[in-house]
């Protein structure tokens, strides 16, 4: 409508002059004739490319969301970006683990409805607080053979993705949003749709084997694996270590874990013609990862890795009445308590849940508010409520919270540090180790060993980071710089996403790593003719002069 508002201007100010010729300079617009109907047409010029530019950006894009890892704290990070990109008018299609009900009309959840039934109710189900008492090469193999593997299993069972799997081979998708962490296995589609841009997006940090996707360096020398508690600057034992444990990935992931991967997806998706599973995944033109240089190790990475972390985290709501009532009856504030998404509270044993009520108890000035999913069956003291779920984010943007009790997850580990709340961590699993050890070392943390735990340490650890200000100041420093950036986290995944849409064929962003292979991006081969050469010529050398002192001496005896 407003461009041909806009027609209508231009056309009928060219009639205009066209049928008076000239207008006088005492015209009552107060303006010479001309200058005025030339104002109105640049200014209907205007009007036209405000409109193709508006007509552009609403234009929505049809985009494939393939969203298979189990875990609601990645779906939770997910969603972020897809609602996001909803409220830009593109159209969504998500095949996910996780659904969600009551969407936009142009968001679509197809349900992998197999998926969670086969890792956690399955013959082979996981007991991820099993998994946490694993040693640390151990835990490597089961996450790529019982979660990965099994994951994918459910995933191809799932009717969703036959759902999908049904689409005419021509259906167009303008791009394709997938979440990498655990593998390809859903990247048979990507053949299928005949290869629209793809966007790897991890809520899990920057991963080892992101530069398997997209290229760039990960330096055992400085970047601890992500099971490690280890800093940058590590001691000789700690490299030998970090360098073990980092090979016992890359082996198991590239040479056990990705060729069934790879032929689990063969047998599904049955194209002749579909590459490798993992070239697929190097098909990636972008990936956002769930890190920033406030919380996280620095590392080199290629243009086209863009950090994002934090971008879950929204401006706060009011906390409901009941809860909001409890928060302010605190003498002193409120104490949040969560495990997460993946570890339940009330997977704890009944011995640990009565030492982590008698710590409560023990601190009578603070209020705690403990996310437990399940009716928890122990008398309470007065100054604890516990709920299924709690509004995470909003309870650590007020005012009165005072410490947050957690696994030390990433996204947990990015809403304290964003608010600003010094944080008591007992890990568990995966990266829970380093996000600790890294707040620890900023003096914004404290540890407690749940294997270990009793109700004096878990007393203590709290009450220290409530009573020494040192935590709660360190903490706000590390959220000013966090907090500290040209656009929100979100806003500039999608951007980048956008920007994508806009140059879906650019390669100047790609690393070129994955092209040079090991040998030529390391320089082994330079290496290797930089000692050869000098060594060839001293051997050359060495046996001319060998042959000019024996040509010497038989000249002497003869």
């Amino acid at each position: 409508m407003c461009a041909l508002i806009a027609l209508v201007n231009l056309t009928t100010g060219k009639l205009w002059l066209n049928l008076h010729g000239g207008v006088s300079r005492s015209s009552r617009f107060g303006l010479n004739g001309h200058t005025f109907i030339e104002r109105k047409m640049r200014a209907s010029l205007v009007v036209l490319v405000l409109c193709a530019v508006v007509g552009y950006a609403v234009d929505g894009a049809n985009i494939l969301c393939l969203m298979g890892v189990a875990s609601p704290s990645h779906h939770i990070w997910n969603r972020a970006i897809m609602d996001a990109l909803a409220r830009e008018g593109h159209n969504l299609t998500i095949l996910s683990a996780d659904v969600e009900k009551n969407q936009p009309s142009n968001v679509h959840y197809v349900h992998l409805e197999e998926i969670y039934p086969t890792l956690y109710t399955g013959p082979e189900s996981l007991d991820l607080m099993e998994m946490a008492n694993e040693n640390l090469f151990s835990s490597v193999i089961s996450f790529y053979r019982d979660f990965v593997v099994n994951e994918c299993g459910g995933t191809l069972k799932s009717k969703g993705l036959r759902t999908v799997m049904d689409y005419p081979d021509d259906f167009r998708f303008d791009l394709v949003l997938h979440d990498f962490t655990c593998g390809p296995c859903l990247l048979g589609l990507l053949h299928k749709f005949k290869y629209p841009p793809l966007v790897s997006v991890t809520a899990f940090n920057n991963p080892p084997y992101s530069t398997e996707v997209i290229g760039g360096h990960k330096f055992y020398s400085y970047v601890p694996f992500y099971s490690l508690s280890y800093d940058s600057d590590m001691s000789f034992y700690q490299r030998v270590h970090n360098t073990l444990l980092s090979v016992t990935d890359m082996f198991y992931r590239n040479y056990v874990s990705n060729p069934r991967i790879d032929a689990m997806m063969r047998e599904y998706f049955a194209f002749k013609d579909m590459p490798y599973a993992p070239e697929l995944h190097q098909r990636t033109k972008l990936m956002l990862v769930n890190a920033h240089y406030s919380i996280d190790f620095p590392e080199s990475t290629p243009p086209n890795l863009v950090a994002v972390g934090g971008l879950q985290i929204r401006d706060p709501s009011p906390l409901p009445g009941d809860l909001e009532q409890f928060v302010n009856a605190s003498r002193k504030g409120v104490v949040l308590f969560s495990l997460g998404t993946n570890i339940r509270s009330d997977q704890l044993d009944a011995e640990r849940q009565m030492v982590i009520v008698e710590a409560f108890r023990q601190l009578p000035d603070y209020h705690f508010l403990w996310k437990f999913e399940s009716d928890l069956g122990i008398p309470l003291p007065k100054n604890v409520i516990v709920r299924p779920w709690m509004p995470q984010n909003d309870i650590l943007a007020h005012r009165r919270t005072k410490a947050f009790v957690t696994h030390a997850g990433l996204l947990s580990t990015h809403e304290a540090t964003w608010h600003g709340v010094p944080i008591v961590g007992i890990p568990f699993i995966a990266d829970q180790h380093r996000n600790l050890e890294r707040c620890i070392r900023l003096g914004v943390a404290k540890r407690v060993l749940f294997q270990t735990m009793t109700t004096g340490q878990l007393r203590d650890a709290i009450r220290d980071v409530l009573e020494d200000p040192q935590y709660r100041t360190n903490m706000a420093a590390r959220s000013v710089l966090f907090r500290d950036q040209p656009e929100k986290p979100l806003a500039r995944a999608v951007w980048w996403i956008e920007w994508l849409l806009r140059h879906p064929n650019t390669t100047q962003l790609e690393s070129p790593v994955l092209k040079l292979g090991f040998l030529r991006t390391y320089l082994v081969d330079v290496a290797l003719f930089l000692v050869t050469l000098p060594t060839l010529a001293l051997f050359l050398l060495s046996r001319l002069c060998r042959r000019t002192r024996m040509v010497h001496v038989d000249k002497k005896r003869n």
